[in-house]
């Protein structure tokens, strides 16, 4: 599409649809009016051997600082000419205009191009008449006796194993590892470790190697480090390591009883322990299988109203999921930043998909009316107080300023969007 405001020619094309290349091309005599304001401020400020202050001729003036009058036009009419264009055409740009193209000669008209990126308008053709399945969500005594047996892991006190005994997986040992010396090398100093035997935390040779060595014992070993290593240099390679077996701990567990349950919190004896995890379980299960349903929804809507999402947008998301802007990657290695870029890359998919659901819950908002009102946000906050036995007006001011006012909006809308939609698809 194009457009004629006063003196600007703006032609707008979109390239993809949250891409914008506007071109536009500035008149003649809006140049020139341009570079003739340029030079009167010029000709004003300047002071030249001969000549009084303001009264320096066009032609010095034109021999002195021509280039930098030029520049100065230029640069001025391409800001200008930009924000008149964007105001015209009501665009809001997400990123910097890249500006290309550029034709200019004196006297002449200014032509150039600049191409950004806008917020995506998401159209959503069909957001109704999807069959979602919801999970069950069902708790019995084996989930119950599964989430006691983690607290009871949690619980476990680390005793000194028997005396001469050799550690077995899952016991706690205390090694010392020293590398092997070349011949005519130095001796490389001992490293002392701590780890769970059979987790992961030590290469398996290493650790088949201690589970043959008592207390006090020692003894040399070759290893071979495994292909995927992380650290390159050592990856395939085989090494000869002297280990010493410093100490061993072994997990003692308590017994699952009333005592046990009174341990861990205000239970008065196992069956109320049960109870209690029973309840938590259930009320778990019910998250997930909402956030199940949630997910299915915006899933087939996405499958039904495919759309794209800006380059930016998604820069902008990995950073966030990286915690690593593209300032925080100046400063690294060229190594590290490989590393972070092939972190990106895989992440990338993942980005795209939470940007659509995002921009999905945010549309539908948008076009039924379905953002969290003053008095919703009002009567969440006034909840909170009544949970945590303190004053509206004190909640209000504590989310203000942590920044989580506009979460819990957020959150609000969120739920009226998901409930509208569960209203409009079938959900069994």
């Amino acid at each position: 599409m194009s457009s004629s405001t006063n003196d600007l020619q703006i032609a707008v094309q979109e390239p993809k649809s949250w891409s914008r290349r506007m071109s536009i091309t500035v008149p003649r005599e809006r140049v020139q009016r341009t570079r003739e304001s340029i030079t009167r401020q010029i000709a004003g400020s300047v002071r030249l051997p001969g000549f009084r202050k303001g009264h320096v001729p066009q032609r010095i003036l034109e021999k002195q600082f021509g280039q930098s009058i030029e520049q100065e036009t230029l640069e001025r009419l391409i800001q200008d000419a930009y924000r008149e264009a964007l105001d015209r055409e009501g665009l809001q740009p997400i990123t910097q205009g890249m500006i290309d193209n550029v034709h200019y000669h004196d006297n002449a008209e200014l032509h150039f191009e600049v191409e950004f990126e806008v917020q995506p308008q998401v159209t959503l053709e069909r957001i109704s008449g999807f069959a979602i399945t919801r999970p069950t969500g069902e708790v019995g005594d084996e989930e119950v006796d599964a989430k006691l047996e983690e607290l009871r892991e949690r619980q476990a006190v680390w005793q000194p194993a028997d005396e001469g005994a050799k550690p077995d997986w899952g016991d706690q040992v205390v090694v010392e590892l020293t590398p092997r010396a070349e011949e005519g090398e130095e001796q490389p100093a001992a490293q002392t470790y701590r780890f769970v035997l059979g987790e992961g935390q030590a290469i398996p040779m290493i650790e088949e190697a201690i589970i043959t060595l008592a207390p006090g014992e020692e003894g040399d070993f070759d290893v071979r480090f495994p292909d995927d290593f992380p650290d390159e240099s050592q990856a395939g390679q085989e090494q000869g390591l002297h280990i010493k077996l410093v100490s061993v701990l072994r997990k003692e567990l308590p017994e699952i009883d009333d005592e046990f349950a009174r341990s861990i919190g205000d239970h008065e004896d196992l069956a109320a322990l049960r109870a209690r995890t029973m309840e938590d379980l259930r009320t778990q299960a019910g998250h997930n299988a909402e956030a199940e349903v949630r997910y299915q929804l915006v899933g087939q809507i996405l499958e039904a109203n495919a759309f794209e999402v800006p380059d930016s947008m998604v820069e902008r998301y990995l950073d966030y999921m990286t915690g690593q802007s593209e300032e925080d990657r100046r400063k690294l290695t060229d190594e590290q930043r490989e590393r972070i870029s092939q972190v990106r890359m895989s992440l990338r998919p993942q980005a795209e998909e939470g940007l659509k659901r995002m921009l999905v819950v945010e549309r539908i908002a948008e076009t039924e009316g379905l953002r969290a009102t003053q008095d919703e946000i009002d009567a969440r906050v006034e909840e909170l107080a009544e949970q945590h036995g303190r004053s509206p007006g004190e909640v209000w001011l504590q989310l203000e300023k942590s920044g989580q006012l506009q979460a819990l909006e957020s959150e609000i809308t969120e739920e009226k969007v998901f409930e509208y939609l569960k209203s409009q698809n079938t959900v069994s």
